[in-house]
């Protein structure tokens, strides 16, 4: 679960609930690269992932999706381990054939994976983005398996498919997904394509297992523009459920960007997403372009161990990405922090 805790000093000042997300963006420093690419040749990316801290044994797990240029495309999901949090050891990998040979499916690329533990079993949720019907050249139809283990480390079992294509709005894809638990409720923002069209839509879980859509969500009582795609963390806010993160609202040569950080209350009754804070992102760090800084996935993560929030992203790099695009431009993943004032509860 992903969750802020309460800050005392805060509450002081009048904050009532979550940390702003104005506070984390002022606060915000670049603490350095987490992950390089395959290699850095044009279309090599590493990202997509997600963190969980395991508070026992205060072991940091990262997950990250390796990918290069067509027709490889996503290979594989790698998982990290890490005592601090910033330098991660790579502690296993599930290659497209190992999902292939799970599923009896196609898969032929993955992109976004979250990592979530089980409040009931204690498992492990591995939720992944596959591609079942691409040639290996194109974009093909995407669904999102669910994988679980008794550990991060794995070894992983397939649980079959968290989200399935099949509503109109979704007929094309249904992935990508942002996944909080909240009062022990499951929420997903996923990515929802059909024809030229790619939308946040919701599901919601009572276990992690079965999902049931909701639907396309409005933005403040308006229907959503034509490309517009969240990805980030969920937490438990004073008014609701809250997103957090980077939102995606270009599209260029293929590949979808994001210049801007936004938090929205995920109002899941009125299926609404009620603004609480948008702002360019600015990059901070050499490894960021100045007009396309993101492809969009980023991960915000409290930790408890340090009294900071820790915010992953997959930068598009300036040096080695000649043009932007599917094919053409090389991503790292990088990690800013955000140090909080020791006064918690």
């Amino acid at each position: 679960m992903k969750k802020m805790m309460h800050n005392t000093k805060f509450e002081a000042y009048g904050w009532k609930g979550m940390i702003p997300p104005q506070y984390i963006m002022a606060k915000r420093r670049f603490k350095g690269v987490i992950l390089d690419p395959p290699d850095f040749n044009p279309g090599s990316w590493i990202g997509a992932g997600s963190t969980i801290i395991d508070y026992d044994s205060r072991e940091f797990w990262l997950t990250v999706r390796p990918r290069k240029r067509p027709p490889l495309r996503g290979y594989a999901v790698e998982i990290h381990r890490s005592l601090d949090g910033e330098n991660y050891r790579k502690v296993n990998t599930i290659s497209v054939e190992d999902l292939s040979s799970m599923s009896g499916q196609n898969v032929v690329s993955i992109e976004a994976q979250q990592l979530i533990r089980d409040p009931r079993s204690g498992l492990c949720h591995l939720y992944v983005s596959v591609d079942v019907r691409g040639t290996g050249e194109v974009e093909g139809e995407w669904d999102t398996f669910l994988l679980t283990s008794d550990s991060p480390s794995g070894p992983w079992r397939f649980q079959g498919l968290a989200l399935r294509r099949g509503k109109e709005y979704d007929s094309r894809e249904a992935r990508d997904a942002t996944i909080g638990i909240v009062d022990g409720k499951c929420f997903a923002l996923y990515k929802a394509t059909h024809g030229s069209r790619t939308n946040v839509a919701l599901a919601t879980s009572d276990d992690g297992l079965k999902w049931k859509k909701h639907g396309l969500l409005k933005i403040d009582g308006e229907a959503q523009p034509q490309y517009f795609q969240l990805y980030g963390s969920i937490f438990a806010g004073t008014l609701g459920p809250i997103f957090m993160g980077l939102a995606r609202r270009h599209y260029v040569s293929g590949c979808g960007l994001a210049k801007d950080f936004e938090s929205y209350i995920i109002d899941f009754r009125k299926l609404n997403l009620e603004t609480i804070y948008r702002e360019e992102w600015k990059p901070l760090s050499r490894y960021e372009r100045e007009d396309y800084p993101t492809h969009g996935y980023m991960n915000i993560t409290y930790d408890p161990l340090s009294s900071r929030v820790l915010i992953y992203l997959e930068a598009v790099d300036p040096e080695y990405t000649k043009d932007l695009g599917w094919s053409t431009q090389v991503d790292r993943w990088i990690m800013y922090e955000v140090k909080l004032p020791d006064s918690t509860v």
